[in-house]
């Protein structure tokens, strides 16, 4: 699990430390809270002498830092001393819980049923935490949209017209996504100096984070600039900070990589066994026409592709054609396999290590298949996932011979 994702569902899978029980209404009789600390009051409904707890949400771990019996009308009110936000998961279990982002001087109010609390809460005196509320019932209602599709689905996914159906279904589902993103990047822009906006802007929507850190980068950027100026020393802003400088030098080397891989650049040169224990060295390849075809004999689509290879190697190999196929595979049986019954009788290589091989991160290479085009002087011509165009570049390389 990344370090990021750990980070976001933190809250999920913590170990937590025991703590002593305690009536908090005897906690002396001021009404709001004084400049360092925070005051944490409401009544939840439907209580039979629940417990909750308070668990504050570090960057690594979470800390269990009160439990409270609520009064028999379901109240209760939670007064800490603190000169730094704090972020609390108050639960009644791993999967009943609200978070609260409470700031210095805060008198924070919480109403809801205590069986539901995120889907009934209501908050007041922390603009933040009221802005995390907004977008969370926005989401639930997403959720909810998506739910709506997959029963549409499953009730007609036997239909004659299924393939239409889903076809509607998956717009409609980019539209929910669309506007997922969409009220995200409002929100966040719109309250640029909210800790609500730093919670939000890590959150996922399906599987994928709502605002990927790379693609998003100037939004990341832009609010840890903020926040960084009006909480200097919270440790979710450094956090902020940390992925935001972390990411900057991944782009600038991303940008790099690309930058070497252009075309009219020499190819980088690798060398490595092939198939039948051969050094292959691609410097070694000058004078030649190389394609180098990146591939997995696990991925559906580079198989079909190997008729067309098998095709360019009849026609252009002797005019100088050289096919080097490099492999992503983990299984040396499945890979050797598919190379003899596919018939691929030119350069094979592969070092078993899938996509964690030094070449797939040398040739910058996200998915297979893909190709790379090398004319006689070793320079890339061009850079492809298409089969077509690759061959109509070897057509141009080869119609004068």
């Amino acid at each position: 699990m990344s370090f990021m994702k750990k980070y976001i569902f933190i809250l999920l899978a913590v170990s937590l430390v025991s703590v002593t029980l305690f009536f908090v209404s005897s906690c002396g009789n001021k009404n709001e809270a004084s400049e360092n600390e925070v005051l944490i009051e409401g009544r939840f409904i439907h209580s039979r002498a629940n417990v909750v707890f308070f668990d504050i949400i570090h960057v690594e771990n979470m800390e269990r830092t009160d439990s409270i019996i609520l009064n028999e009308d379901g109240s209760f009110k939670l007064r800490r001393k603190t000169n730094k936000p704090i972020i609390f998961k108050i639960s009644t279990a791993e999967n009943n819980f609200i978070t609260i982002i409470a700031e210095p001087g805060q008198t924070i109010n919480l109403s809801g049923d205590i069986n539901a609390l995120a889907e009934t809460y209501t908050v007041s005196g922390s603009p933040s935490s009221e802005l995390l509320a907004d977008y969370l019932a926005f989401t639930r209602n997403q959720y909810k949209k998506l739910d709506t599709l997959a029963l549409i689905w499953e009730n007609n996914k036997y239909s004659d017209n299924k393939m239409f159906i889903r076809d509607s279904l998956d717009t409609v589902a980019k539209i929910i996504y669309k506007n997922q993103t969409d009220y995200t990047l409002k929100l966040i822009n719109k309250n640029p100096e909210s800790l609500g906006s730093l919670f939000i802007l890590y959150q996922y929507f399906g599987r994928q984070p709502i605002l990927d850190p790379f693609e998003y980068f100037s939004v990341y950027e832009n609010l840890s600039e903020n926040l960084s100026k009006k909480y200097p020393d919270f440790e979710h802003v450094g956090h902020l900070k940390m992925k935001v400088n972390k990411t900057r030098l991944a782009i600038k080397e991303e940008e790099e990589i690309k930058s070497r891989l252009d075309t009219g650049k020499v190819a980088p040169d690798f060398s490595l066994p092939d198939i039948n224990e051969n050094d292959f060295k691609l410097s070694d390849y000058k004078g030649y026409v190389v394609l180098l075809h990146f591939w997995a004999s696990w991925s559906g689509e580079s198989v079909r592709q190997l008729v067309s290879l098998r095709q360019y190697q009849q026609i252009y190999g002797p005019k100088g054609l050289v096919i080097v196929s490099v492999s992503f595979d983990y299984d040396a049986a499945n890979w050797k396999n598919t190379v003899e019954k596919e018939k691929m009788k030119w350069i094979n290589i592969c070092d078993l290590k899938y996509t964690d091989s030094p070449i797939a991160k040398l040739y910058h290479i996200e998915k297979t298949p893909f190709f790379f085009l090398l004319n006689r002087e070793g320079q890339i011509v061009s850079k492809n996932s298409s089969i077509d165009i690759v061959g109509n570049e070897i057509y141009k390389l080869f119609k004068h011979i």
